[in-house]
């Protein structure tokens, strides 16, 4: 009861400081400046972009193109003096006339990611406001720092929708995330939200009331053309009809190429209208990623960062270590499940120093406490090592009383085993003394009075004063007699073999067994016998009962094995006579054996241990079974070998 005690004070003041240390760990992760782990988590989340057997879950921009202004178009225009600049404000009738050229090969819709919003002056942006209001499928971006500009721009004003064009590369310039919604400057959705609008004809239901989202990027790269293709008629109507059109900026410059990258292709030049364009495909494809800040859920990390060190500082090293790493590794597969299937991107970075950090604190407290803990258990189990060294002698005392009375039962239990083994050797000696007696009495008594009227009627018959007819029923009766002699012959045989009692031995009686089971099988089971022994005696006891297992052994072959051939072997050893019974039937089983379940097979057993005398069954590789006899030498009264092995058959 007093370690009891012990033990669970301890264990209140393992998870009390777990609990507190949790709590402090918490509070520290809450308020640490997030620039600290911002690099790491970003990294974190590029990975898991790039998690090609986890991240089941891809999804393609087929239905976008890109035609954009790159280095080859503004080469190719050089000579009207037109770097993108100069051509955003004087090319508006390039631009016109592209946009007519797209509409009349049946896009969806087409976004116009240029710098468009400032007035040019000249009668091209009437002629470019003309161009859009006759559509109302054209959605043109602004940047947020002008976006009142459209409330006076002729040209932002024409077209079917407005959106703010500014995307956020986080850290890395990898990671983009995206405002579906400018609130700071004005109420205007982003571009690509604006796009989304115009194409679909609906409100995305992925908003949820959140405004700040990260794009997930597609493996394969978005169609690109230059627009100085398409103002020469080398984009094709094909690959424009029924999609949705992005005109915007692709110069191959190193500030737009180290800001703009996507984690799939590092290497590859990508512009910002390609990042406009995932972040479409996000929408039409509902793969927007929410990000789960832990800053918004500080009451759910402090209870976990509280229930982690009450676990760690409760169970040893090696076993808390062994939770980190389940706990790690489950963690990391839900993350990856609920970013690949349920679009939400977690911070992984404080979750992770939480759960190390309370494996750390949490091992540390467990063998600090857990020393002083046994310390004290020692103390308190060397006091109670002398209770138990006296208890201990008691108990041999009792223990050796009951093993002097387990000798006693198994004294006594031996000698009734001894004396059932007795009695069995005597039933037996009986029972084939009865055998004999009732086979004496047949032969001496009832066959020769069945010989003596077999006599009489024939003298009958051969005086010659009966009549023919009861002369021939007086032959029948003959035949009649004669029929009953030979089966009381054989019952005669079959309760007490002759052939034991003479000088033929074992071995002619066996040959006379497999003579009777070829008879009862109408000629259907062929018989064998071989041998190189010419003489086998026993002693009568063992004699007897070795012919009594291998006449069972015989009858369960014909009664039970399906056989068509049996096969008997006696062939001596050194020490020993092996007899075998070969048969090429069934197999020896529970299911297709039934003198296993009757009292054949637990007499031949008997028998067996009542002379010595080895016997198993055993079913051969190829089919059929064998009983198999070993007879030490010390039971042989008589054996003598001839110079090649005997083969008898039937």
């Amino acid at each position: 009861m007093k370690k009891t005690e012990s033990t669970d004070n301890y264990l209140i003041r393992k998870r009390l400081l777990g609990l507190a240390f949790g709590f402090l760990l918490a509070i520290i992760v809450l308020n640490v400046d997030k620039k600290l782990w911002w690099p790491l988590e970003l990294e974190a989340t590029n990975n898991r972009n790039v998690i090609d057997y986890i991240l089941p879950q891809r999804f393609s921009a087929d239905d976008i193109v890109l035609i954009l202004f790159d280095d080859r178009t503004q080469f190719l225009l050089r000579d009207k003096g037109m770097p993108i600049k100069d051509f955003e404000k004087r090319g508006r009738d390039i631009i016109a006339s592209a946009i007519q050229k797209l509409e009349s090969f049946g896009p969806k819709s087409i976004g116009i990611n240029l710098n468009l919003g400032t007035p040019s002056g000249t009668k091209s942006d009437d002629n470019l406001a003309l161009t859009l209001s006759k559509f109302k499928n054209i959605v043109v971006a602004d940047s947020i720092y002008s976006a009142n500009l459209y409330k006076t721009s002729k040209v932002l004003k024409s077209a079917a929708g407005i959106g703010f064009g500014e995307l956020y590369a986080d850290y890395d310039n990898i990671v983009h995330k995206i405002n579906f919604f400018e609130t700071e400057y004005t109420d205007i959705p982003s571009f690509s939200y604006a796009l989304y609008k115009i194409t679909t004809g609906k409100e995305a239901n992925i908003i949820k009331n959140k405004n700040t989202f990260f794009l997930r990027y597609p493996k394969v790269s978005i169609q690109r053309y230059s627009f100085i293709d398409l103002i020469r008629g080398g984009v094709s109507s094909d690959s424009i009809k029924g999609k949705t059109i992005i005109l915007g900026t692709g110069l191959n410059n190193k500030l737009i190429k180290d800001r703009l990258l996507t984690p799939f292709q590092r290497n590859i030049f990508i512009s910002d209208s390609e990042v406009q364009a995932v972040a479409l495909a996000n929408l039409l494809k509902n793969s927007y990623l929410f990000n789960l800040s832990i800053n918004e859920y500080g009451f759910h990390l402090i209870l976990l960062s509280m229930i982690l060190g009450m676990i760690f500082s409760t169970i040893p090293f090696i076993n808390g270590a062994f939770a980190a790493t389940i706990l790690l590794i489950a963690g990391s597969f839900f993350n990856q499940h609920i970013y690949s299937y349920h679009q939400i991107l977690v911070d992984i970075v404080p979750l992770l120093f939480i759960l190390l950090g309370n494996f750390i604190i949490g091992s540390l407290t467990f063998l600090q406490l857990n020393l002083h803990e046994q310390n004290v258990e020692l103390a308190e189990a060397l006091e109670m090592l002398s209770k138990r060294s006296s208890e201990l002698e008691s108990s041999q005392e009792q223990l050796e009383n009951k093993n002097e009375q387990l000798s006693i039962t198994l004294s006594e239990l031996r000698m009734r085993i001894e004396q059932l083994k007795e009695l069995r050797k005597q039933l037996s000696s009986r029972s084939e003394e009865e055998r004999k007696r009732i086979a004496r009495e047949l032969h001496d008594d009832t066959l020769a009075r069945i010989t003596d009227l077999k006599i009489y009627i024939e003298s009958l018959i051969n005086t010659g004063n009966i009549p023919l007819s009861e002369r021939q029923k007086l032959g029948i009766t003959i035949q009649t007699l004669d029929n009953v002699t030979s089966e009381i012959r054989r019952v005669i045989n079959a309760l007490r073999p002759s052939m034991l009692d003479n000088a033929l031995g074992f071995i002619h009686a066996v040959e006379n067994l497999l003579d009777l089971v070829s008879k009862r099988s109408g000629g259907k089971i062929q018989t064998k016998l071989l041998t190189p022994l010419s003489v086998l005696k026993f002693s009568d006891e063992c004699e007897i009962n070795l012919y009594r297992i291998v006449q069972e052994g015989l009858n369960n072959v014909f009664k039970h094995s399906q056989a068509t051939r049996v096969e008997v072997i006696i062939q001596d050893q050194p020490g020993q006579i092996l007899v075998l019974v070969n048969d090429n039937g069934i197999g020896f089983n529970d299911k297709n054996n039934e003198s296993k379940k009757g009292f054949g097979l637990i007499d031949m057993k008997e028998r067996a241990e009542l002379i010595g005398v080895s016997m198993q069954y055993l079913n051969r590789s190829g089919g059929g079974t064998t009983l198999e006899l070993t007879i030490p030498m010390n039971k042989i009264v008589k054996f003598e070998k001839t110079d090649k092995v005997t083969s008898i058959g039937v």
